[in-house]
């Protein structure tokens, strides 16, 4: 019944989605499912450098190999999911089998490489297929990618998506220490790797698009086909259709291109309309003009490439014919996929608790120096993150005798350290729900990581010898009974978060219309907008009532926009954003909505021109100039401006502390260069929020829109701006400067004590300050109330 009528949501969304209606807040509101994050991106190096490129696996130095059969399943998971890290890892991937498929069986094939610094013959990759084993592989292929089959027993598959997991083992061939545990990897190839079916797949119903391949890059690629300058029209015509797809699918590696030809590689290939409409292809005339009115799909040209029509002579039919899709062919790929949950993944709700076994954990004693336990929480977006509470995670496991001095438990929350546990009894301890609190300023609205890390090294690791991988004494153990208990969180809509943005979708995530502004009708340009709305819709767990328009952003009453530019001409009223510097937001200035009067009044002449005060004149700009060039050193100053100097140092310090953010001139660096730049600004008038996509050529566009689309970038998205780095493809981050609120998502007074509570945990000079002033009063009425009484001995 649940399945029933999420399946019935997420239909009457595709309706306000394909339609574009508006004043449908109460429907979007009514119809919100639960946005769907993902699985923890492992890496490869240590987990406090989260400065990785991350480029497209098709620029890096080594790709993938292709696919050696066009009938391969792949698994559905991204390439960032496919990565096994330290001495024992896990990572659950899946594949959809059709009754065909099913019938015909075949076998699991693993395409991988692993680090040249893992032992050769004893790292062991075992593999078992919904529950039950499929086999071991060893792995020894440092030198590129090595591809193995495993016969699959036909009882342990079965129609529909099937889970496979993996765990590796590996050991270092030198170095015993706990750092030479983050040099252990092995990478599965996402183009190579999966089910072989001894029949091939065929196309002929929607079913089957579940099992499409992927990329040389590891990606899966939707190309709308249009022409000209009319493909606005056709892409506004395939939004809907392009989002149903996205959520039914279910890929985190999705990438939606538009052009006038069908792709030659794994792929599918969506034709919209109707065959006398403008902007349609001679192929798209063809294949609309002779299919049925509906949604259907049909074998491609290219072997592996279906393809998908969705034909109709309105809009209105088209939107029923997708409706008609949500309800029949797509409810069971929506149900095993979108709507079954996330292995690693705990979508947090206040005042609940969880247990690691919700997260997809199986315990498993460990053997091994660091044991590494991955996975991610889904925080509301509205979620405030202050000193007012704490989320408690309950340990529940044990130590073995004889580990040495400086073993420790360690919680990190988004690759920053928040707290630890020593381990101080050399006989070993048991834990039974050992309270460790994990402080709520670390987390954020969205996707959180998490990775619980236990050191626990032993005397004879000095040495190092070759018996150690073949150490059979386990020296931890994590029980899958641990939980995580979830407070009662303060909320309240604010803006900027890209973390909400890309956890939630907010703004657009409520279901309200929105416009897509764009300056170019270049493929390139086009297919950023329809990848980013697919990314929205996948994180919002809906399809999301987007219209591009080919403008320069128009503010409407109510109305968010989004706005992607590669430095085209005409983008105007495009407001500079203020929210880069990297200084924690400051939020809580009032229970207020924001006004007109709360916005920047500095526009641009166009997204990348300088500032412009409109306010301003060459008088006043030449007056900043000379006091800006007149400012006494430092070291000259009086005592009273160094006191003050000095005092605002250690209070930006302490700040930058209890928000986990960087020290001061750590990693700070400009957008100049960057392959896009991602911000949130409010519209000039105040009545609209705008999110901003900002690049310096097409061509920077287009890759930057595929690095920022991925999970690797994706769900690590935050503060009021981010970019990613032209020369090595690192994504940068920067607080928003200030924040506004968007709406009071809870007036609760319990809501409203823990919003003070944030407010002054924010703004603790004042909370400091306030409690020096009624001390002091207190002090002074305690003298005079107190002097003359008591006892007094006469001389």
């Amino acid at each position: 019944m649940h399945d029933e009528t999420m399946v019935r949501r997420l239909a009457l969304a595709l309706m306000v989605a394909a339609t574009g209606l508006t004043g449908s807040t109460a429907l979007a509101g009514e119809f919100r499912l639960l946005p769907a994050a993902r699985q923890e991106t492992p890496t490869t190096d240590k987990a406090e450098d989260a400065g990785a490129s991350l480029l497209p696996t098709a620029l890096a130095p080594a790709q993938f190999p292709a696919a050696q059969a066009s009938s391969l399943i792949p698994f559905e998971q991204a390439v960032e999911r496919m990565q096994l890290t330290g001495e024992d890892d896990t990572v659950v991937l899946s594949f959809h089998l059709g009754a065909a498929q099913l019938a015909a069986g075949g076998k699991l094939q693993i395409a991988y490489q692993n680090a040249v610094s893992i032992l050769p013959d004893t790292g062991i990759l075992d593999v078992s297929v919904n529950g039950q084993s499929a086999g071991s592989v060893t792995i020894r292929s440092p030198n590129g990618f090595r591809t193995e089959t495993l016969a699959v027993p036909a009882e342990a598959l079965k129609a529909g998506r099937n889970e496979v997991r993996l765990r590796a083992r590996q050991h270092h061939r030198v170095d015993c220490s706990l750092n030479a545990t983050y040099e252990l990897w092995t990478k599965i190839d996402p183009a190579g790797s999966g089910f072989l079916p001894a029949r091939p797949a065929g196309y002929t119903a929607l079913e089957d698009l579940l099992s499409v391949g992927k990329t040389a890059a590891g990606k899966t690629e939707i190309r709308l086909v249009a022409d000209g300058a009319a493909s606005v029209g056709i892409a506004n015509e395939g939004i809907a259709a392009v989002q149903a797809l996205a959520l039914f699918l279910d890929r985190e590696d999705l990438v939606v291109t538009v052009g006038k030809d069908a792709a030659t590689g794994p792929g599918i290939d969506l034709f919209v309309g109707s065959g006398s409409e403008p902007g349609q292809t001679a192929e798209g005339k063809r294949l609309l003009s002779g299919s049925a009115a509906g949604l259907s799909v049909q074998p491609g040209r290219v072997p592996g490439r279906p393809v998908v029509v969705l034909s109709g002579a309105t809009a209105g039919e088209r939107t029923a014919s997708l409706l008609a899709a949500a309800r029949g062919p797509m409810r069971a790929g929506l149900e095993g996929g979108l709507f079954a949950g996330i292995w690693g993944l705990i979508a947090a709700e206040p005042s609940t608790s969880y247990t690691l076994r919700d997260a997809g954990y199986v315990t498993a004693p460990f053997v091994g120096r660091l044991s590494r336990t991955r996975f991610e929480l889904q925080m509301p977006a509205d979620f405030y993150p202050a000193e007012y509470a704490t989320i408690d995670f309950h340990l529940r496991g044990a130590t073995a005798p004889g580990l040495a001095l400086g073993a420790q438990l360690l919680v990190r929350v988004n690759d920053k350290v928040v707290t630890s546990l020593p381990f101080r009894n050399v006989n070993g301890e048991q834990f039974d729900g050992k309270r460790i609190e994990l402080p709520l300023r670390a987390f954020r609205p969205g996707v959180n990581r998490i990775e619980v890390l236990a050191e626990v090294p032993v005397a004879a690791d000095a040495a190092c010898g070759p018996q150690i991988a073949n150490e059979a004494t386990p020296r931890f153990i994590l029980l899958e009974t641990s939980s995580l208990d979830i407070p009662a969180l303060a909320r309240i809509g604010h803006f900027p978060d890209l973390g909400a943005l890309a956890g939630a979708a907010y703004p657009f995530g409520d279901g309200k219309p929105f416009d897509v502004f764009i300056d170019s009708v270049d493929p390139r340009v086009l297919s950023a907008a329809l990848t980013t709305v697919a990314r929205l819709g996948v994180s919002a767990a809906r399809p999301l009532s987007a219209k591009i328009l080919l403008s320069q952003p128009v503010e409407a009453e109510g109305r968010n926009a989004l706005v992607i530019s590669a430095a085209g001409p005409g983008m105007a009223a495009i407001p500079e954003k203020a929210d880069t510097a990297n200084e924690p937001a400051d939020l809580m200035s009032g229970f207020a909505a924001k006004t007109p009067a709360d916005t920047d009044p500095v526009t641009t002449a166009s997204l990348d021109t300088a500032v412009v005060d409109t306010k301003g004149d060459d008088s006043q700009a030449l007056l900043d100039a000379f006091r800006n060039s007149t400012v006494a050193p430092q070291s000259d100053g009086s005592f009273a401006t160094q006191a003050e100097t000095w005092t605002t140092s250690m209070f930006s310090r302490f700040r930058r502390w209890l928000r986990y953010e960087d020290p001061a001139g750590k990693g700070e660096a400009n957008e100049t260069g960057a392959l896009v730049t991602l911000s949130q600004v409010v519209s000039p008038s105040g009545l609209g929020n705008w999110t901003v996509i900002r690049s310096d050529s097409l061509d920077h566009l287009a890759l930057g829109m595929q690095t920022l689309a991925a999970s690797s970038a994706w769900q690590r998205l935050e503060g009021g701006s981010a970019w990613v780095r032209s020369e090595d493809g690192v994504l940068v981050s920067r607080a928003a400067t200030t924040r506004i609120i968007t709406e009071i998502t809870d007036s609760s007074f319990g809501n409203f004590r823990r919003l003070a509570a944030s407010w002054f945990s924010d703004n603790f000079q004042i909370y400091i300050a306030l409690v020096i002033v009624l001390m002091s009063g207190f002090g002074a009425w305690l003298g005079f109330a107190v002097s003359k009484k008591g006892v007094r001995t006469d001389p």
